[in-house]
């Protein structure tokens, strides 16, 4: 048992603790008071002084009266000893344990410092929590604002980026290329507006949604992934709908899924790495009152297993991966009412279908 100073100055019964020579080194409040460096002996009968330095050092429990704070009364003493044959004495009244007769067991004041030392190590164990916690909470803190400022930074060579295409866009215009300058400022202006809800995350985002046309979203991902295709030799292809569906969506959340989707496709066909080309084909199409963007490559496919575990956050099986990319891809379609499937076979290929409700 593992007594503090502060524990037993608070005890609800006296407490003494004094030297093999009766001396009172220490004692509880209020029961101790004046008593500091006081012979223990001198609060008792003279009749009992003798019975107590016998039993003292043979019993762990006596009964003595003792005359404490001008109040006598009979204690029962619980003995504990202390290092250096010095000794624990909890003074226990005798008229307010409960009566043996009642089938009831006395209170042992030992139990009751055995409570309070529990307690106090949860008190302890507690103060450690918040101090750990504050610790943590500082930590975020420092990092959130770190991340702000250089979120805020990024801004800066974005905007300088976002200045020159617009001045190449006439340049552009003239040799019929414009669309790389409007899919280009698109993106960064889409970058931009992340940046902007990362800094303001802490604010309640509104969801907005408008008529987006499957057509055209799909036709500017593709031109956007044209020159990284031609890099790592991968064709690209576009087969759009004859009845040009249109959804009502976030329009930046639906890009966000189908960038995921699209950079996973190619990572897998360079994943592969064999001599046959790669391929990313993207469709759209129209069943019913259902719109679908189809995504399929000849990656390096995928086990069930893999595909049991996609959807779980923090899964992945790219060394550099963080997981978080395609359950938030699946969450964005689900708040849009829609569903995400997948195939795949391992060593042939992936197909992703994204059904949308058509917007009628």
């Amino acid at each position: 048992m593992i007594l503090s100073g502060t524990l037993l100055e608070n005890l609800p019964f006296p407490y003494f603790f004094i030297d093999h020579q009766f001396r009172i080194l220490a004692a509880s409040t209020p029961f101790g008071t004046n008593c500091h460096d006081q012979i223990f002996t001198l609060l008792m009968d003279k009749n009992e002084v003798r019975r107590f330095e016998s039993d003292l050092f043979l019993k762990n429990t006596m009964e003595v009266n003792l005359n404490i704070n001008n109040h006598r009364n009979l204690y029962r003493i619980y003995k504990m000893e202390g290092e250096d044959n010095n000794f624990h004495l909890f003074c226990y009244p005798v008229e307010k344990e409960i009566d043996p007769a009642n089938n009831k067991s006395k209170l042992n004041p030992l139990h009751f410092i055995e409570q309070m030392i529990d307690n106090e190590k949860i008190i302890d164990h507690s103060k450690q929590e918040i101090h750990e916690a504050s610790i943590h909470s500082e930590y975020i803190t420092n990092i959130s604002k770190l991340a702000a400022g250089i979120a805020h930074e990024i801004r800066n060579p974005l905007t300088t980026v976002k200045g020159f295409i617009q001045l190449l866009k006439p340049y552009l215009i003239e040799i019929g290329k414009e669309q790389y300058a409007e899919i280009a400022l698109e993106e960064i202006n889409r970058a931009n507006d992340l940046i902007y809800e990362f800094l303001n995350s802490t604010k309640p985002q509104e969801n907005k949604k408008s008529e987006i046309s499957l057509n055209k979203i799909v036709k500017d991902i593709a031109i956007l992934y044209e020159s990284e295709g031609l890099l790592k030799n991968i064709q690209i292809n576009v087969q759009l709908s004859d009845q040009s569906p249109v959804v009502m969506a976030n329009g930046k959340q639906l890009k966000q899924v189908l960038v995921n989707i699209i950079k996973n496709a190619i990572e897998a066909i360079t994943i592969k790495k064999n001599n046959e080309y790669g391929l990313v084909q993207l469709s759209v199409e129209v069943i019913e009152a259902s719109a679908y963007i189809i995504i399929e490559d000849n990656g390096c496919g995928m086990t069930e297993e893999t595909m049991r575990h996609l959807f779980l956050p923090f899964y992945s099986t790219k060394e550099t991966g963080t997981g978080i990319g395609l359950p938030i891809c699946k969450k964005i379609i689900e708040d849009h009412e829609g569903n995400l499937y997948i195939s795949s076979t391992l060593g042939k290929g992936t197909i992703f279908k994204l059904e949308l409700p058509l917007f009628l």
